[in-house]
C-alpha cells in the first residue's frame, strides 16, 4: 500500500439527482460555451487580457477589470498563448505554434496600433518561460534555438533584434525563469529529465551562477518569483520529508535551506506574488478541489471564495489591490472573477455559458475513494446521471486522465456532461502516478507503468458495480494521451472487462513512440520506463500494440497529425493491428491538430464520434 492523503477521505453518498428539466445536452451548444485559459492585467489596472475561444479559435481578448463587453485583440487561425504585457504598457507578448506542433514563435502586439509582429521567426524550435526585463527593452526566455530538445536561456534585445545565449543548458535544461525586481538577476529551475529540478540564480552583471538547490534524484523545485527586497526566491517544492509540494523561500546562497511556508498534508503551490506587499497567493489541492489563499510572510492568511472547484490562474493587479482568478467547477465553465483585497468582495467578469444553458443542466460529481488491489486508497470523481434508478441496468465509462502526472479535478469537462446527460455513469479515478497525492504516489509508476495504474482502473470497475446502478456488461474505457494509452492497455490486458474503448492521441508502442517523439519527452520516458535496450522486455510487455490480438471490444481511435508527444504513427499502427484481429475499429485523424484538439469544429466532431460510437456499442442507439 502506498501512503497517500487520500486515506483521510471518505466517499460522498452516491445518488442520482432529481431533475424535472433533465434532457440530453446538445454537444454543439456545450462546445460553443467559451473556454478561458490564461489572464494578465494591463499595467494601469484598468483591463484584463485573457485567452479564449469565443470565435472557435483561441485568441487574445481584453475586458475592463470592472466588467463589460470584451474586445478581441488578435485574429489568428492558430492557437495563441498569452504571456505578459511589457512593463511600460506598450506591447503584449504572446506565443503561437502551427497546427498544434508545440514549437511556437513569439509575437509582440503593439497596444497603440494593434499590429503584431513575429520576433523570433524560427521553424520547429520551441520557446517558453518568457519574461520582460523591468525596463521593457529586452526579453529572456528558454528556447531550443541551438539543439532540438535542449533549453538554455537567451536574451533578446527588442531594438536590435539581437539574440544571445546568456545561460547554457550543459548542466540541465532551463525553465521557470523570473527576473529579480531590480532586474539584476535571474532565478530559474534546471532539470535533466523533467522530473527532478534544482534552482539557480544568475547574476547578469558578473555572469556567475549560484546554485540554491542542486538537481538531485528526489525533488522537484519550480521557481515562482522573488521577494520585493531581491534577497529571496519563492519556489514550489517537494524537497521535504513528507514528499508533498509546498511553497518555500530560498536565500540567495549555495545550498540554501528551505524555509517552508505552506507545508501540510495536501499539495500546495504558489500562484502569484504581490508586486507591492510581502504577500503571495497560493493554492491547496485537496483531492482535486482547489482552495485559494492570500498569505503574508508573517503567516496571516485568508481564503478566497468559493472554496471548491478549480483555480486555473490567479494574478495580483499591478497596484496589488486586487486578485484576478480563473475559476471553474464540475457544473460551471471557467470564468474570470476579481477579488478586492480591501473590501473582500468577489465580482464575476465573464459569462461563458450559451444557448440557454445554466448550472441546473449539469451534474456535480461525487468525490469517491475506493481500495486498489494492494489496498492503496484511490480517489476520484463519479458523475451520476439525473433521474436514474439503482437497478444495475445503466452503462458506464471509466474516464482516464492523461499524464500520467496529472489529475482529474472537480473541473469543467463538457464531454463528460454530455455523456452523463445521455445516461452514462462516468468514473474518473486519480490512479497511482497521478499528481496531488505526494511524491511517493506520483513516482510509483517507475518501471510499473501500464500495470499498477491499469490495476487501479480495474478496481474502479469493481467500485462501479457496488453502486447498484451499473450493468457490468456495459462498461467502456475512454481517455486521452496517457489515458488513451491505458485505454489500449485495458483492451489488451483485461479484454474481458470492457464493452468498448475510445482512445484519443495515444501511444501504442514504447519503442516507436520513443523514437519518433520530441526529445524532451524522450528524457521523461527514460526516467519512467528505463532504457529501451536494457529494459526491452518491460518496454515490450507494456506496449499494447504487441497484444492487439487479445482485443475483443470495438475501438475508436482519434489523433492529431502533428502530435509531437504521441506521434500519429502510434494510432495508425494500432488501428492496423487491431483490424487484423477482426474487431470493429474506427479511426479519425485531424490534419490540423496536435496532441489534443483546439479547433472547435474538431472538438465537436471528435466527441460526436465518441458519443455515437459508445451509443452503438455500449448504450442505446439514438438519433444524431
Amino acid at each position: 500500500m502506498i501512503p497517500t492523503p487520500a486515506s483521510k477521505l471518505a466517499s460522498d453518498a452516491i445518488n442520482s439527482p432529481s431533475s424535472p428539466t433533465n434532457r440530453p445536452l446538445d454537444i454543439d451548444t456545450l462546445y460553443y460555451t467559451r473556454s478561458i485559459y490564461a489572464l494578465r492585467w494591463s499595467v494601469d489596472n484598468e483591463h484584463l487580457y485573457f485567452e479564449t475561444n469565443i470565435t472557435g479559435r483561441y485568441n487574445i481578448w481584453r475586458v475592463p477589470s470592472t466588467g463589460g463587453w470584451p474586445v478581441q485583440l488578435t485574429v489568428n487561425e492558430e492557437k495563441t498563448d498569452l504571456a505578459d504585457p511589457s512593463p511600460d504598457g506598450l506591447h503584449l507578448l504572446y506565443s503561437q505554434d502551427y497546427q498544434g506542433d508545440e514549437k511556437p514563435n513569439l509575437y509582440l502586439l503593439d497596444l497603440t496600433e494593434y499590429q503584431t509582429r513575429n520576433i523570433t521567426n524560427t521553424n520547429k524550435r520551441g520557446h517558453r518561460d518568457m519574461k520582460w526585463s523591468p525596463d521593457s527593452r529586452s526579453l529572456v526566455y528558454a528556447a531550443e534555438r541551438d539543439i532540438p530538445g535542449t533549453y538554455p536561456i537567451f536574451q533578446h534585445d527588442l531594438a536590435t533584434g539581437t539574440v544571445k545565449k546568456i545561460i547554457s543548458s550543459e548542466t540541465g535544461d532551463c525553465e521557470a525563469v523570473e527576473f529579480s525586481p531590480d532586474g539584476k538577476k535571474l532565478a530559474f529551475s534546471r532539470t535533466r529529465n523533467y522530473q527532478y529540478s534544482g534552482v539557480s540564480v544568475h547574476d547578469l552583471e558578473t555572469r556567475s551562477e549560484t546554485i540554491l538547490a542542486p538537481i538531485d534524484d528526489r525533488a522537484t523545485n519550480i521557481v515562482g518569483g522573488w521577494t520585493r527586497d531581491n534577497r529571496r526566491v519563492y519556489v514550489t517544492s517537494n524537497a521535504n520529508d513528507k514528499g508533498m509540494e509546498a511553497v518555500a523561500l530560498l536565500d540567495i546562497k549555495e545550498n540554501a535551506e528551505f524555509q517552508w511556508l505552506t507545508l501540510q498534508d495536501w499539495d500546495s503551490q504558489l500562484a502569484d506574488v504581490s508586486p507591492t506587499e510581502d504577500k503571495y497567493a497560493y493554492i491547496v489541492n485537496e483531492a482535486g478541489n482547489i482552495h485559494l489563499y492570500i498569505r503574508d510572510l508573517k503567516g496571516e492568511q485568508e481564503e478566497i471564495p468559493p472554496g471548491h472547484g478549480v483555480i486555473r490562474g490567479a494574478r495580483f493587479s499591478p497596484d496589488g489591490k486586487q486578485l484576478a482568478i480563473i475559476h471553474g467547477s464540475g457544473d460551471s465553465p471557467h470564468e474570470i472573477w476579481v477579488y478586492d483585497l480591501k473590501q473582500r468582495t468577489l465580482k464575476q467578469i465573464t459569462y461563458s455559458l450559451v444557448g440557454g444553458l445554466n448550472q441546473d443542466n449539469f451534474v456535480q460529481p461525487h468525490l469517491i475513494v475506493y481500495p486498489a488491489q494492494d489496498q492503496t486508497p484511490i480517489s476520484g470523481f463519479l458523475y451520476v446521471p439525473a433521474n436514474i434508478k439503482p437497478d444495475r441496468s445503466h452503462p458506464a465509462i471509466v474516464y482516464v486522465h492523461g499524464g500520467p502526472q496529472w489529475q482529474h479535478f472537480n473541473s469543467w469537462y463538457p464531454n463528460i456532461q454530455h455523456l452523463t446527460s445521455l445516461g452514462y455513469l462516468v468514473i474518473a479515478p486519480n490512479y497511482r502516478g497521478s499528481t496531488g497525492f505526494g511524491r511517493e504516489y506520483m513516482e510509483s509508476l517507475r518501471k510499473d507503468a501500464g500495470r499498477g495504474d491499469l490495476n487501479d482502473l480495474v478496481s474502479a470497475v469493481d467500485y462501479l458495480k457496488t453502486t447498484g446502478y451499473v450493468d457490468p456488461k456495459k462498461i467502456a474505457i475512454m481517455g486521452g494521451s496517457w489515458g488513451g494509452y491505458l485505454t489500449l492497455m485495458g483492451l489488451t490486458k483485461t479484454p474481458e472487462i470492457w464493452a468498448a474503448g475510445v482512445s484519443i492521441v495515444p501511444l501504442a508502442n514504447w519503442f516507436t513512440a520513443h523514437m519518433n517523439e520530441d526529445p524532451v519527452l524522450q528524457k521523461n520516458d527514460e526516467w519512467l520506463m528505463g532504457n529501451p535496450v536494457q529494459d526491452r522486455e518491460l518496454w515490450h510487455d507494456r506496449s499494447p500494440l504487441f497484444f492487439a490480438d487479445r482485443i475483443r471490444a470495438p475501438l475508436l481511435l482519434l489523433a492529431g497529425q502533428n502530435d509531437i508527444r504521441c506521434p500519429v504513427e502510434e494510432t495508425q499502427q494500432m488501428a492496423e493491428a487491431a483490424r487484423k484481429n477482426g474487431v470493429t475499429v474506427e479511426v479519425k485523424i485531424y490534419e490540423n491538430e496536435g496532441h489534443g484538439f483546439v479547433r472547435r469544429e474538431n472538438e465537436i466532431d471528435a466527441f460526436k464520434r465518441a458519443a455515437r460510437f459508445l451509443d452503438t456499442h455500449v448504450g442505446q442507439k439514438r438519433s444524431a
